[in-house]
């Protein structure tokens, strides 16, 4: 699928493209099945901090945050988001060499979020745990079976 389709598909403007940068941490927090008040928080503010709300950016958000994705849905942003990631044209300085692991370092906060009993417990649900792994190997990081590891 081209870029600008998938875009299209998705509703995100072109000049909102980075937006895409969100949906493996909405992917995460959906993985147990509902969206938690501090998932959705923390996602709200990593968009705005990365200046991602802008152009219909909270509206696209706020749906994927609403509508749960489905298997295919997943797998076909997941696959194109590799392909941004590990791209070689310099796209943007956001999709970068680094732009994986970012990813994976910012869906474990995002999985954390929920929080443990006094922060103390990890609040990971096993399907969280699985959408973490999951993930990292579909953006295909160079140290996966290393991500993998420190994931089990």
């Amino acid at each position: 699928m081209k870029i600008d389709a998938w875009l299209a598909e998705l509703k995100i403007p072109r000049e909102n493209y980075r937006l895409v940068m969100m949906l493996p941490m909405v992917y995460v927090a959906w993985a147990d099945g509902r969206i938690q008040a501090a998932e959705r928080k923390l996602i709200m503010q990593i968009a705005a901090d990365r200046g991602l709300l802008e152009s219909g950016g909270r509206e696209t958000l706020e749906h994927w945050l609403s509508v749960a994705p489905s298997a295919a849905r997943l797998q076909t942003d997941l696959a194109i988001l590799n392909e941004l990631c590990s791209s070689h044209s310099k796209t943007d300085d956001d999709f970068d060499a680094d732009c994986s692991q970012l990813l994976i370092a910012y869906c474990q906060d995002v999985a954390d979020a929920a929080g443990g009993m006094l922060g103390l417990v990890s609040a990971r649900h096993e399907s969280e745990q699985a959408a973490l792994k999951m993930i990292a190997t579909a953006l295909d990081i160079k140290n996966a079976r290393n991500w993998r590891a420190r994931l089990s």
